[in-house]
């Protein structure tokens, strides 16, 4: 009976600590948590790896789909959805913030969500001022309202950040 104890407990010892990877299943949503990957930034601020985000405040996760013919906002993602209704970014009110560290509004994925300051550039096409002038987040302070753009035509989001593509150092709002 101890001869194929030892196995077993080594398959599991072995199972146990494998790593999962969460950008392996991304973008979903577990229940009330919206759950996105990023492995490089083009266009700041954001932060790269595993987002999560809780959805709370009235929001609703849900994945929706990205715009194929879009270079910027192809990918679907999990969003923390205010309104389940499609809504065009192009007539919606600007995009405001909410208690320095999120962004609320008709994103480009054409829904009204509400985001991390930190990530605002993935989700909309003109960022707040107040996400790029250091909202707390790791924002970068360019004065540009357009995720980066109109610093010369960087698209890193600036040069606050010695160009690294993720806008900033890590924020504890850029996931758990």
């Amino acid at each position: 009976m101890s001869r194929y104890l030892s196995p077993l407990l080594l398959v599991l010892l072995i199972s146990a600590c494998s790593s999962e990877d969460p950008c392996d299943e991304a973008p979903r949503c577990d229940e009330s948590e919206a759950l996105n990957c990023e492995v490089a930034c083009t266009v700041g601020p954001c932060s790269t790896g595993a987002i999560f985000q809780q959805c709370d405040q009235g929001t609703t996760c849900t994945v929706v789909p990205g715009d194929r013919s879009d270079s910027r906002f192809y990918r679907s993602r999990a969003v923390c959805a205010r309104s389940l209704n499609v809504c065009d970014p192009a007539t919606a009110p600007a995009p405001t913030c909410e208690d320095g560290r999120f962004v609320v509004g008709c994103g480009a994925h054409r829904r009204d969500i509400r985001a991390f300051c930190s990530q605002a550039a993935l989700y909309f096409k003109k960022v707040p001022t107040c996400c790029l002038n250091g909202g707390g987040d790791g924002g970068v302070a360019d004065g540009g309202t357009d995720g980066g753009t109109t610093d010369g035509g960087s698209t890193d989001g600036g040069t606050a950040d010695a160009g690294n593509s993720d806008a900033g150092p890590r924020n504890p709002d850029a996931g758990r």
